[in-house]
């Protein structure tokens, strides 16, 4: 009994000697890591990103929500991206220019255009490093046709040119979103 006792108390003893000590890291190991940490998250999230672009337009359900649009002289300003958008769903379009100034025509201050699309044609551009897309829709509505054209960047940003009967073009510049989680708000459409 009291070798037992011994032979207990010596691995009572013993045990903490065989913990492993908690590793202290500097102030500049820690911004290492720190720093790995977020390049390793945010490639992450741009791999996922082109993932979706892809996905999206393959599946022809989108929405490029613009921040900015302009014209074919080169003038360029700021927009709110919920009223103007361009949304493409399968074979259906939305064409929308609002402001938050005036009622307009659509009620948010602007025009809002439905129409079919006619024709889809996607070339993916491939790149060293990444990939670039350029589409080319045809939408005809009660307005008129318009001609679409779309360059995107595999992360979803790019521009899309409206180019309509007149001489005239209007550019939106944003980033696509997914139709489902789009959060553009559409006004009444012109038949």
């Amino acid at each position: 009994m009291k070798t037992i006792l011994i032979i207990l108390a010596l691995c009572v003893l013993a045990i903490p000697g065989f913990s492993q000590e908690e590793k202290v890291y500097t102030k500049k190991e820690l911004r290492k890591i720190a720093k790995e940490e977020r390049k390793a998250q945010r490639e992450a999230e741009e791999a996922a990103m082109r993932e979706l672009t892809e996905i999206m337009l393959s599946n022809h359900r989108f929405v490029l929500e613009a921040d900015y649009v302009g014209d074919n002289k080169g003038a360029r300003i700021p927009v709110n991206s919920t009223i103007n958008f361009i949304a493409v769903d399968s074979n259906k379009a939305v064409l929308q220019l609002g402001t938050t100034y005036g009622m307009g025509y659509n009620g948010v201050g602007g025009i809002t255009v439905d129409g079919n699309v006619t024709k889809y044609e996607l070339k993916v551009i491939e790149g060293k490093k990444s990939k670039s897309y350029n589409l080319l829709i045809i939408v005809m509505t009660s307005l008129g046709t318009y001609d679409i054209s779309f360059m995107l960047n595999d992360r979803g940003y790019g521009d899309a040119t409206v180019r309509g009967n007149t001489m005239g073009q209007l550019r939106y510049s944003g980033n696509l979103v997914p139709l489902d989680i789009s959060r553009v708000y559409k006004g009444t459409s012109i038949y």
